[in-house]
């Protein structure tokens, strides 16, 4: 009985825990404190009553430990993410942008490749107590956050966006800015696809795809992809398509072959969404 007491107690400090971070933004300072003296503490008693006293000497840290990585330093991880990802856009937003991406190449990859090393490397500094050579890893974790900050301060002003009245934007790290005008554009493809699941890997399932590419007079293209299908974006492409025919451009929807519609209608069915929409930007009678 005391088992299953001690579960119901650790469950309800989660549980406790997950609304204060749920309100972390508006609130972090309230968060902060429901989350260090209510809901450590209980997670604490009910690991205890869970066990036993003997068993809060031998692994009292361990479950700090885990408490500590999971409910504060993996959400604060992700939360500084969101946080800049939402400051960087509401920076730049005019409410006139059509599609918005952070980075104006490949380069932006780097800050998940650092937070992918962060999410790594912590786990295995918190509980691994007979890994040897501790001062390295501590050394490897804090160069890594400050490599980490440093490139997400020099990639403030990277982005790209299709702009309503401007066209295409296109701005680099160090903010030398380049624009295509829609008066520039011969025509505007949609491109439907679909990628191919790794067999080796279960939930990396097959999905449909699909881009909307520029094609500039100069021959020069800037395509911006999509996975999978939304309803969001499918209303910029309907604002995309409008503006295209009022600025005379070309709107060429290419054909689905047999196996994009199958991949298609198999994502619609799963989201359970109208069809007449999609099928209307796509084309499909």
């Amino acid at each position: 009985m005391r088992k299953y007491i001690g579960v119901f107690i650790i469950i309800f400090s989660f549980i406790i825990a997950i609304g204060a971070l749920a309100e972390f933004s508006p609130t972090p300072i309230t968060s902060t404190i429901v989350l260090l003296v209510i809901s450590l503490p209980l997670y604490i008693l009910g690991q205890v009553v869970r066990t036993s006293k003997e068993e809060l000497k031998r692994r009292g840290m361990l479950w700090i430990k885990i408490f500590v990585f999971c409910l504060i330093i993996l959400p604060l991880i992700f939360y500084s993410y969101e946080q800049y990802e939402d400051m960087k856009w509401h920076a730049i937003d005019d409410g006139k942008y059509i599609f918005y991406e952070p980075s104006s190449s490949k380069l932006g990859s780097l800050s998940l490749l650092f937070l992918m090393a962060l999410l790594l490397l912590i786990p295995i500094r918190f509980f691994s107590p007979e890994i040897k050579r501790k001062r390295l890893i501590n050394t490897i974790i804090i160069v890594t956050i400050f490599l980490y900050g440093g490139f997400r301060y020099y990639t403030w002003l990277d982005y790209r966006g299709v702009h309503q009245e401007l066209g295409l934007i296109s701005q680099n790290w160090a903010g030398k800015q380049s624009i295509q005008s829609f008066e520039q554009m011969e025509a505007i493809y949609v491109e439907p696809g679909y990628r191919r699941g790794s067999i080796s890997d279960p939930t990396d399932e097959t999905e449909f795809i699909w881009k909307m590419i520029f094609m500039n007079k100069n021959g020069k293209s800037t395509s911006y992809s999509f996975r999978s299908l939304s309803k969001d974006v499918l209303d910029n492409a309907f604002q995309m398509k409008a503006l295209a025919e009022k600025k005379d451009i070309p709107f060429i929807v290419n054909e689905m072959s047999k196996k994009e519609r199958e991949w298609f209608d198999v994502e619609l069915e799963l989201k359970k969404w109208e069809k007449e929409p999609f099928y209307l930007f796509f084309e499909i009678e």
